[in-house]
């Protein structure tokens, strides 16, 4: 039942492969609690063995973040099964999220971005492509899945552009121009950079590949990440997302309107800019700024 209901959510709603897997590892986990306590059958499972499920990962002492996000999988899991007549009753209708503590998101200083960006990252195949990465990272938001998952088919060289496609259902492709500082970098990582970290390797397009020639991971992106902020001296936990937020953050500082930053980060509704936006008082082109930024 789990296995059709990963499958539902990956064909029907479109959901992300990182939350598929968060899912699947959450639901999983609360069926070996069940199976333990010699429940098998989902229809057996009550909402009182769901709540004691709940205050074991309290009494664990879970993050209040994991398990409001156990909650939402056993939610989602649990509606799926009613809506299709897997069970008469549901177990999970009732349980609620801890509250969650807003903290407010980092963003780089302008001297933390020239720290990091501007560092000595030398001349080999695996510096060049690291500079790349960071410039191009800065220069688009990309999420941590689109840095690794970019292909050569994603590139317009021509025009400086990064072009995805929509997610499904949209339609819209997202162009995104990046600009002369990540264009250098870039090129000069697909000139001579690629290739020797390709080695022998079947070329599958990927963009950007690690030292055995393959395509690089999520892990790998973060430890490249974290290993740069500590050598630009940068006293933070800055990862893939800080990136992504400080370039929305930016944008937002030189004049980027709702749409435009909707359609630059790939947002599919207009509250995930209001985060951004609240308080700034001038508007411009956000894609001129993208371009000219050097």
């Amino acid at each position: 039942m789990i296995n059709e209901f990963i499958d539902y959510l990956k064909g029907v709603k479109d959901t992300s492969e990182n939350t598929l897997l968060s899912y699947r590892r959450d639901l999983l986990r609360m069926t070996d609690y069940m199976k333990r306590r010699g429940i098998t059958d989902v229809r057996d499972i009550s909402e009182d063995r769901v709540l004691d499920y709940v205050r074991s990962l309290m009494e664990e002492q879970f993050a209040t973040s994991s398990i409001a996000r156990h909650n939402t999988s056993i939610k989602a899991f649990f509606r799926y099964l009613l809506e299709n007549g897997n069970i008469d009753d549901n177990p999970a209708e009732n349980i609620k999220s801890p509250r969650l503590e807003k903290k407010g998101m980092r963003v780089l200083s302008e001297a933390e971005v020239e720290s990091l960006l501007s560092q000595d990252f030398g001349t080999s195949a695996k510096g060049v492509r690291d500079k790349a990465i960071l410039e191009l990272m800065y220069a688009t938001g990309l999420k941590a899945s689109e840095v690794t998952g970019l292909g050569m088919d994603n590139i317009d060289i021509a025009i400086s552009c990064i072009k995805l496609a929509g997610r499904a259902g949209d339609g819209a492709d997202r162009m995104i121009p990046y600009g002369k500082k990540a264009r250098e970098a870039l090129n000069i990582y697909l000139q001579r950079g690629r290739d020797e970290l390709l080695r022998d390797n079947e070329d599958d397009g990927t963009v950007f590949l690690n030292c055995n020639g393959t395509p690089i991971s999520r892990q790998g992106l973060w430890k490249l990440i974290k290993n740069y902020v500590k050598k630009a001296g940068i006293d933070a936990d800055i990862t893939p997302f800080t990136l992504r937020h400080s370039f929305a953050a930016h944008l937002v500082e030189n004049g980027a309107d709702a749409p435009s930053l909707q359609e630059m980060m790939g947002y599919t509704g207009e509250s995930s800019t209001t985060r951004y936006l609240s308080g700034r008082k001038k508007t411009k082109d956000p894609y001129e700024w993208a371009r000219i930024r050097n």
